[in-house]
């Protein structure tokens, strides 16, 4: 190859990676070249830096098969499919691992953001027959590693049907037994499910329901957000989908997160566990807090491992939650109870 050439087709290839990292301006992209190939990479003349420029896209296109789009809008190039040279080749298990973490964080927000920030940079570098199958897998993940991050037995029948359900957009019927349940009898449950998620060691399904049935057929058609472990749903004759399509699949909660984060845990890094999250300082040197979630259970949750040190303000939901929960606590200690009363 010439000079000429040569260099061309290193800025080429400059330009790939800075795409791979993510949408880029006309001038980001320039200044990536001239950092990793010098300063004098491209012409210093405007017009020749330009045309050079133009040259190298057409080049990236048509000889490196790297696709990317340009969004007058916004300004920006962004990858669509990084071609031959370009994409990232992973092994069948590795794939899988991929599509686990897609099924587990697919769709968060707050702390799991990052991940599916992640997720997205590593799919988008992946060939299309790859990022197709995990866009719309032909089977579930693999059952033996579900088991080994949820070991409660979720029955092979039932991961299949509920993941289906999600996938196709159905509604799902199953008998389920929650240890809540004191007569521990199975308690029919009709649900529009929209997400499979890996929450504090377990699989769960969140879902709509529309109706609740007993065992002694008493019916509850209160429409509610639950999450439904699937290791208690059932695998009998009442497991199934419907045959058809949901007209619009349920769209998540949103909650209103609200607390005040108290010293001296207010004097750190404050991590980012909510949607939306906004910091004010206060004079006493505390922080109030507020964000968005799609779990209130989670929230709850979340709020509580901080101990002493937070105090739950709203919204409705949320504090609703944590002010169950901590009754329950000091009911199970009631000396503590009498020892704040002296």
């Amino acid at each position: 190859m010439r000079g000429s050439d040569w260099r061309s087709f290193r800025r080429c290839l400059a330009i790939g990676r800075r795409l791979l990292k993510g949408p880029a301006t006309p001038t980001e992209l320039v200044e990536f070249v001239l950092e990793i190939e010098g300063p004098d990479a491209y012409p210093s003349a405007k017009s020749a830096r330009e045309k050079a420029f133009k040259r190298d896209r057409e080049s990236l296109r048509a000889r490196l098969g790297f696709e990317f789009q340009y969004s007058p809008s916004k300004g920006q190039y962004s990858l669509i499919d990084p071609g031959p040279l370009f994409q990232l080749e992973l092994s069948e298990p590795s794939v899988r691992a991929v599509a686990l973490l897609a099924q587990t964080f697919g769709g968060q927000v707050g702390e799991h953001s990052e991940i599916q920030d992640f997720l997205d940079e590593l799919i988008a570098s992946l060939p299309v027959e790859t990022r197709r199958s995990l866009e719309n897998p032909a089977v579930p993940i693999d059952l033996n590693l579900l088991q080994s991050v949820d070991p409660n037995g979720i029955p092979h029948h039932v991961w299949a049907t509920a993941w289906r359900a999600v996938k196709t957009h159905r509604k799902l019927s199953f008998n389920y037994i929650s240890p809540t349940y004191a007569d521990g009898k199975p308690v029919l449950h009709e649900v529009l499910p929209y997400r499979i998620q890996y929450q504090w060691g377990h699989w769960y399904l969140r879902a709509y329901r529309v109706l609740r049935r007993d065992a002694k057929g008493r019916e509850d058609r209160q429409g509610a957000h639950l999450r439904y472990r699937l290791s208690y749903l059932q695998d009998d004759e009442q497991l199934s989908i419907s045959p058809s399509v949901m007209s619009e699949p349920p769209r998540p909660p949103r909650y209103l997160v609200h607390y005040r984060l108290l010293l001296p845990l207010s004097r750190g890094v404050v991590s980012r566990h909510f949607d939306e999250m906004k910091v004010k300082s206060l004079e006493d040197g505390s922080l109030e807090i507020t964000g968005y979630c799609d779990d209130d259970w989670q929230a709850g949750r979340t709020l509580l491992s901080y101990g002493q040190y937070c105090v739950v303000l709203g919204g409705e939901e949320v504090l609703a939650w944590t002010q169950r929960t901590i009754r329950g606590i000091l009911g199970n200690y009631p000396d503590i109870l009498e020892l704040s009363e002296e």
